[in-house]
């Protein structure tokens, strides 16, 4: 695909006037390393995060404009356009499929190329980091004789399953001329 393609894709690109789509990451691998958020672990029978979580803002998120919203996902998209408000009115879908389902650090990760340490940030560390994750559960389970996890979206919204995880909601990914979608806490009220 020729740059000039990319930049007309759908979901690639977008004027601010129109609609907001979800768009690459044109920064630099150092623009990133300068944008990492620093996260202080501490052990203690486990990792905890000395420091909040918070959406990268060099991240993408959104809604589809192909795809319509899952059932699964109907309480918690409904209960965060109602808290969103009038922000980015009618420069999104509102019925469309809410993306990421599910997020994970994508910063500060060290390598070592070339017999050298050196930091590395993005999906490519992001998408691996989950999938060891959840093949570990997956192996645990199997061993104590039950059932994989299988497709995890629909649990991923159950009571269960955001018990399990930690919701962002500080942040933004800012693009098109707006500050993007903003990680917030849904009021009580809309909360199930």
């Amino acid at each position: 695909m020729s740059e000039r393609d990319e930049q007309s894709a759908p979901g690639l690109a977008s004027d601010a006037s129109s609609s907001l789509l979800p768009a690459r990451s044109d920064a630099s691998p150092s623009v990133l390393r300068r944008l990492r958020l620093r996260h202080a672990f501490g052990c203690k029978g486990g990792s905890s995060a000395s420091t909040s979580e918070t959406a990268a803002d060099f991240s993408s998120g959104g809604f589809s404009n192909v795809f319509t919203r899952p059932s699964y996902q109907s309480t918690a998209v409904s209960s965060y356009l109602t808290a969103l408000g009038s922000t980015n009115s009618g420069k999104f879908n509102t019925f469309g499929c809410a993306f990421p389902d599910i997020a994970t650090q994508g910063v500060d990760f060290e390598i070592v190329v070339g017999g050298r340490t050196e930091g590395v940030d993005g999906t490519s560390c992001a998408s691996p980091k989950l999938a060891a994750i959840i093949s570990l559960l997956n192996d645990r389970l199997i061993a104590a004789g039950k059932s994989p996890l299988g497709f995890l979206n629909p649990f991923l919204y159950s009571a269960v399953g955001t018990a399990a995880l930690t919701d962002i909601t500080s942040g933004s990914n800012p693009g098109c001329g707006t500050h993007g979608f903003p990680a917030i806490r849904p009021s009580a009220s809309t909360q199930r």
